[in-house]
């Protein structure tokens, strides 16, 4: 998990140039992430659901920014 935490940081590190890659990035990841996670309580995966449909929301309305905060907070929940 420090592996994904590294990944993470370096991604909201990057200059708003690559944003929009990494918004998707992030999204593509964090799917990975829930799909190896085998249990998640019924709060946390409403959690994760809510932050990465958010994060989806942000993009298509050009927000990078808020996009990648809310993924990454989805990651985070996942540890």
């Amino acid at each position: 998990m420090k592996k994904l935490f590294l990944v993470t940081l370096l991604y909201l590190l990057s200059s708003s140039y690559g944003m929009a890659n990494s918004c998707l990035d992030l999204m593509k990841q964090l799917d990975e992430v829930i799909a190896e996670t085998k249990q998640l309580t019924p709060e946390e995966a409403k959690e994760i659901k809510s932050l990465k449909e958010q994060g989806q929301q942000a993009y298509k309305e050009g927000n990078k920014e808020d996009c990648q905060k809310l993924i990454s907070e989805a990651l985070d929940l996942l540890g």
